[in-house]
């Protein structure tokens, strides 16, 4: 028999699509609840997230699943700072990979529709150890052709596959569309909180109005480098339609701000995935024309000629998209 399941990632910190990406990992294999691992302890079920347990603390064989996500290319400082824990140190370079040989023996490793777009740009030392685990799991596959061609080139074979979290809809929809409360028009409205100077404020409020619509504006992520409050209130009073700021950071409640909405716009990939998945038309965003590498990388494999757009762009009307009537 196969060791029991452990499901890995970032789900141990406050971000929309790591959460999403747990719940869709554990439904889809009838695992229930399921059992989650990270790099420290943390429970997020207040917000529909995961209880998750340090990975240290398996000491049994075990089937570890990393989950997806940009886990290839995210390094121990970048980790630390998102969990806001600068202290927390590891052995591992990619603390979000791990090897087989790090774990009980009679372990095994999958890698599940995992992301890397700036493992090139890593040193070699950082590259090799992530390769050196790729090469000992039992699989390996990932969500975009950049990842692709890099492990390509290092003699892996990874097929491709979707984001699990465009079957979000599939898996959950029924309980998603039960929470939304709104049936009146809408934009869902996410940004980074890197997108919060004046100038950027003030060109996607200009993009906004041309569309014409009230805006909810949400947080796809509370974690460090994600999203915040202070840069919606300020461009809330910059539009004359009405704008209201959705606190809530339950994974389910945005989920369902998003699936009511008449359109989303944002820089999230999976705020963006969660809208397609319920037929939401979705419109992407960058701070800078060329930022959003992982988005970009994204698009370019599964939306040919589809691209996020830079504040200005955003601002002149430089796109189509065609917000339609709530469901």
């Amino acid at each position: 028999m196969n060791p029991p399941p452990v499901f890995f990632g970032a789900f141990d910190r406050h971000n929309l699509g790591d959460i999403l990406l747990g719940s869709v990992a554990a439904e889809e294999i009838g695992a229930g609840t399921g059992v989650f691992a990270g790099l420290a302890t943390r429970d997020l079920t207040p917000w529909g997230g995961q209880r998750v347990s340090t990975l240290d603390s398996f000491t049994t064989p075990l089937t570890l699943i990393h989950v997806g996500g940009e886990l290839l290319d995210c390094d121990a400082a970048q980790a630390a700072y998102m969990l806001d824990e600068p202290g927390l140190r590891w052995r591992r370079q990619a603390p979000y990979v791990v090897a087989r040989h790090e774990l009980a023996p009679g372990s095994e490793v999958e890698f599940r529709a995992v992301g890397g777009v700036g493992l090139a740009e890593r040193d070699e030392v950082f590259r090799d150890e992530v390769l050196a685990a790729l090469r000992e799991a039992g699989s390996v596959s990932v969500r975009d052709r950049t990842t692709q061609a890099l492990l390509a080139v290092a003699g892996i074979d990874a097929p491709l596959v979707p984001d699990p979290v465009t079957r979000i809809g599939k898996l959950f929809g029924a309980r998603i569309r039960a929470r939304i409360r709104r049936r009146d028009p809408y934009l869902a409205v996410q940004f980074a909180a890197e997108c919060g100077d004046d100038a950027t404020l003030a060109a996607f409020a200009r993009g906004l109005d041309r569309i014409g619509l009230p805006v909810v504006l949400f947080r796809a992520g509370a974690a460090p480098w994600h999203d915040a409050l202070e840069p919606y209130r300020r461009l809330a009073v910059r539009r004359a339609l009405p704008v209201q700021v959705f606190e809530s950071l339950d994974v389910w409640d945005i989920c369902s701000l998003i699936a009511g909405s008449s359109g989303y716009i944002g820089t999230s990939l999976h705020g963006r995935l969660v809208a397609e998945s319920f037929g939401v038309p979705a419109l992407s965003l960058e701070p800078q024309l060329g930022a959003a590498k992982k988005l970009r990388a994204y698009l370019a494999t599964w939306s040919p000629g589809d691209a996020p757009l830079e504040p200005d762009a955003f601002a002149d009307g430089a796109f189509v998209f065609s917000a339609q009537a709530p469901r």
